[in-house]
């Protein structure tokens, strides 16, 4: 079934003659003849208006059949179809947000331990290497704290960014 034959179809389902359906679209009768007739095809502003006109869906009119409604939420699709990396990346892209919250989560942890550390260390040094030597960056306990705290630190602000930037992409 072509275009012209479906407007004219629709058309006198409606109970619309040419003229009828010419002054809702603000065209002549000769216009709407010619589309009939297959003659001339619809400006592409008028589709929109003539499918309304004719009380069908745009899909219907240009296609001849109804498009298969898509759902807007699609629960877990990855798992119904696709490679494993698919799926990965689906996961991602949904609940990568929460992977970046667990990430800052660990970051403050490991801050944590290493603060703990370091304080526990100072109370186990003989008071005579502390007030003798003073505080001393170099020592392994400070070194290796320090370390570890600069690593929770980064893991913490990268989780935080990461949770900021993939919450607002998300699907």
């Amino acid at each position: 079934m072509t275009l012209g034959e479906r407007i004219s179809a629709f058309r006198r389902r409606q109970g619309l003659s040419q003229e009828a359906l010419a002054e809702k679209l603000g065209v002549s009768r000769q216009s709407v003849s010619k589309w009939e007739r297959n003659e001339s095809l619809p400006e592409t502003d008028k589709l929109p208006l003539l499918a309304q006109a004719l009380g069908i869906s745009l899909d219907l009119l240009l296609n001849g059949e109804e498009a298969a409604p898509s759902p807007s939420f699609q629960p877990f699709p990855p798992f119904q179809r696709g490679s494993l990396w698919s799926k990965i990346t689906w996961l991602f892209q949904r609940w990568g947000w929460v992977g970046g919250l667990v990430l800052a989560g660990y970051g403050v942890i490991v801050l944590g331990i290493a603060i703990l550390w370091r304080v526990m260390m100072g109370q186990m040094l003989p008071p005579e290497v502390i007030f003798t030597d003073g505080y001393n960056p170099f020592l392994p306990v400070e070194l290796i704290t320090g370390a570890i705290m600069v690593m929770g630190g980064i893991l913490m602000v990268g989780g935080l960014a990461a949770a900021i930037i993939l919450y607002r992409r998300r699907r």
